[in-house]
């Protein structure tokens, strides 16, 4: 009994201690912690700000002048990247110092005045002149604003920009490759040469180089420059020059009459500079005063007078702007077909491997200038009436005529044109008799016309495919006299091609490792056969009417077109010529095809002789 007490108890007691131990634990803990003395709340530390750093008074003033409206025309577009462009600049000016232009601007003023030489026009381009007198905050501002528009309008003319080649003709799907203003102002910024960096954004392409060097000759009145010498210095539109006088085409004159200068004072118009003008005057039965005026500018630049239209200076630089709207890559193995020239052309590595003759478009049915991959090679192809030609050939046939006849009096549509040409026609995929169809009543596109492989197929034996959104493609004929003819405008814009089994020999061994017997093999077969090349083959249908041989030689070809003309006159800024056919097009539903006036006759060069022909 006394056990089991004692035994509680203990279990008892051992509960207290544990809860009163903590407590007293708690408590002798607080009184050893030492009293807090009554304080002020600790200051929030003090926020250092990062320093601001200055903007350089003259970037200041060119950013707050770029925000202002613009003064006359402008190029909205270049305005606002160049203010974007000095918004997000931290470091000096591009162009000028507070002592006047810096080096870098003299040698891109310079590259500019040249424009002339590359096929544009130093007039379009308003640079920047500075005196000695005026390194005045407000004009230095003006001046760096000034040349760098200048660089983005000569680097978008180089390029192609001058104005949209669509815009020229409905004909032409060929368009520049420009380069953002961003990338430009930051090449130019990065480059120590920005004459150099604008000088290399004109087109690589032999032809343009080789026709540029021939530009020169005709600027020159000379014979052609020799390799390796520096085109003529050229001066821009500018004030009248006067000995005594600082102005940046000043250094532009020395490098013209090759007169140094003492260091730092390339602007200065001295007299030893004053006496080779002089010279020159003399020798150009002109006042030798050595002043710089319009007239003495015009001889310097050998510009007697403006170039004629149609003159060799005029029609080499229409054809260097074609030039800028190509690919920048032509393809290592590429077709260039051009239509003024009537011939095609396989290069490889920028040397010939063949060329042959071609047939183009008439001038109411132009062949559309455009570059696409070719992709397939087709024997014996079918051919599928476009719907043009179903429209303006074939419904004016098939309508049973308002005067009456035996098919009309039955009601029953001419069908004999089809029959000629053995062309079926289907609708939604099923054969139906065209004579039962009352032609006045149905929309002749919905139905299709095909005319089978064989010796009159109008594709001849061969045809190559590029696929495009204007459906022109190259193939054989069986009209080979046509290609005797000097002008070979004759199809409805699709490209027939002179000895296309020679063509297919050449990509097909390129393409595949063929053999030429074993191209021809598959000519001779007789039947239907599409070949899909492995590697796409580009294809460029151009209107070049100046093409330069090695040599240096220049053919120039005829306006078949009207091109020339148009962009004459888009280039000064005058309303274009109407195009052919440009009143009204059965292709657009303009207007109605009309029934021939004369009965159908069975002769072949009727419809396939050069309406039918694609």
């Amino acid at each position: 009994m006394l056990k089991t007490s004692l035994c509680v108890s203990s279990a008892a007691l051992a509960l207290v201690l544990a809860a009163v131990m903590p407590a007293r634990a708690q408590t002798t803990a607080e009184a050893e912690k030492p009293v807090a003395t009554e304080q002020a709340p600790e200051a929030a530390p003090a926020v250092v700000e990062p320093p601001v750093a200055e903007v350089d008074p003259m970037l200041a003033l060119v950013r707050q002048k770029l925000a202002e409206p613009p003064r006359g025309a402008v190029d909205r577009g270049d305005r606002a990247a160049l203010a974007a462009f000095y918004a997000e600049r931290t470091g000096a000016l591009l162009w000028v110092t507070k002592d006047g232009f810096a080096s870098r601007a003299q040698s891109t003023i310079s590259e500019i005045a040249k424009a002339d030489d590359w096929g544009l026009s130093a007039r379009d381009f308003e640079l920047p002149q500075l005196g000695s007198s005026e390194a005045a905050p407000a004009a230095l501002a003006d001046a760096e604003i000034k040349l760098g528009l200048a660089v983005l309008k000569y680097a978008r003319y180089a390029r192609g920009g001058r104005l949209d080649p669509r815009q020229i003709s409905r004909y032409i799907d060929q368009g520049p490759t420009l380069l953002e203003p961003k990338i430009v102002l930051e090449a130019v910024a990065a480059s120590d040469a920005p004459g150099s960096y604008l000088q290399s954004l004109h087109p690589k392409h032999p032809q343009f180089q080789r026709l540029r060097q021939a530009l020169l000759k005709a600027r020159a009145g000379t014979g052609r420059p020799e390799a390796g010498t520096e085109p003529q210095v050229r001066l821009p539109d500018g004030p009248l020059l006067k000995p005594g006088m600082d102005h940046p085409h000043v250094a532009l004159l020395r490098q013209r009459f090759k007169v140094a200068a003492e260091a730092g004072r390339e602007t200065f118009y001295d007299p030893a500079l004053q006496q080779a003008v002089a010279a020159f005057q003399r020798e150009n039965k002109m006042n030798p005063d050595g002043l710089i005026g319009r007239t003495t500018r015009s001889v310097l630049n050998g510009e007697g007078k403006p170039a004629l239209a149609g003159s060799e200076v005029q029609r080499l630089t229409l054809n260097m702007e074609r030039w800028r709207w190509m690919p920048e890559n032509l393809g290592q193995l590429h077709v260039w077909d051009n239509i003024p020239e009537f011939t095609t052309r396989v290069l490889k590595g920028g040397q010939l491997v063949h060329s042959a003759k071609i047939i183009v478009g008439k001038p109411e049915t132009q062949t559309v200038l455009f570059s696409a991959n070719m992709r397939y090679v087709i024997f014996h192809p079918e051919w599928g009436v476009p719907d043009s030609i179903k429209v303006k050939e074939i419904l004016p046939y098939l309508r049973p005529s308002s005067g009456g006849g035996f098919f009309s009096f039955f009601g029953g549509a001419d069908t004999r044109v089809l029959e000629k040409h053995n062309l079926k026609v289907s609708f939604n995929g099923r054969p139906v008799d065209a004579s039962q169809v009352d032609w006045n009543q149905v929309d002749i596109k919905r139905y299709t016309f095909i005319q089978p492989a064989g010796a009159a197929n109008v594709l001849g034996v061969v045809k190559f495919r590029f696929p495009n959104k204007h459906d022109i493609y190259m193939h054989d004929t069986p009209q080979r006299d046509l290609f005797d003819k000097q002008v070979r405008t004759f199809s409805h814009g699709c490209i027939r091609v002179h000895n296309p089994g020679r063509l297919a020999e050449i990509l097909l061994e390129e393409d595949k490792g063929w053999s030429a017997a074993y191209v021809r093999g598959l000519l001779a077969q007789g039947y239907n056969n599409e070949v899909t090349l492995d590697k796409q083959v580009p294809v460029h249908v151009t209107y070049f009417t100046a093409v330069a041989g090695e040599d240096g030689t220049v053919q120039h070809f005829g306006d078949v077109y009207g091109h020339d003309n148009r962009l004459t006159a888009a280039l000064a800024g005058r309303p274009l010529p109407l195009e052919p056919n440009a009143a009204g097009n059965p292709e657009d539903g303009q207007r109605e095809a009309k029934r021939p006036q004369k009965a159908y006759k069975q002769t072949s060069n009727d419809l396939f002789g050069g309406i039918f022909g694609n």
